[in-house]
C-alpha cells in the first residue's frame, strides 16, 4: 500500500502497490505541472478529503480532468472523460516519498509532437 498526499495534507490518495513505471509526459499541461503519473483502475484508488473538494481543470479537447486541492493547489489525479475506454486513474506520484519515486523506472512519453 502507498500513500499520496497534497501539501497540505488535505487529499489522501491510497493506491494497492508501487507501480514499477512512472509516466513524464511533455504535453503543455503535463510538462507545467511536472507530474510523474501512475496508472491504476478506479477500483484500487481511495481517497480522502479531509475539508475542501479538490476542483478540476480541462483544456483543449477536454478528454481528461485534472484535479487538484483547493487549498495548496497541488495536483493530485486525472481521469479520462470517457473513462469507459479505459477506466483508469492517473495519481500523481510526485505526492508519493521521495525516497519510493527514485527507485522507480520514468517512462518519458513525448505527446507534445503527438498531433
Amino acid at each position: 500500500m502507498v500513500e499520496a498526499s497534497c501539501h497540505c495534507g488535505n487529499v489522501k490518495i491510497v493506491v494497492p502497490e508501487i507501480t514499477e513505471l512512472l509516466t513524464s509526459c511533455n504535453c503543455s499541461l503535463c510538462y507545467k505541472y511536472a507530474a510523474l503519473w501512475a496508472y491504476f483502475s478506479f477500483g484500487e484508488v481511495n481517497f480522502k478529503i479531509e475539508e475542501r473538494v479538490t476542483k478540476s481543470y480541462s483544456w483543449g479537447k477536454e478528454t481528461r480532468e485534472f484535479y487538484h486541492c483547493d487549498t495548496c493547489g497541488c495536483l493530485t489525479h486525472y481521469t479520462q472523460k470517457e473513462f469507459n475506454k479505459k477506466n483508469k486513474i492517473a495519481v500523481n506520484f510526485r505526492l508519493v516519498n521521495s525516497d519510493i519515486v527514485n527507485s522507480l523506472n520514468i517512462h518519458f512519453f513525448d505527446d507534445a509532437h503527438n498531433l
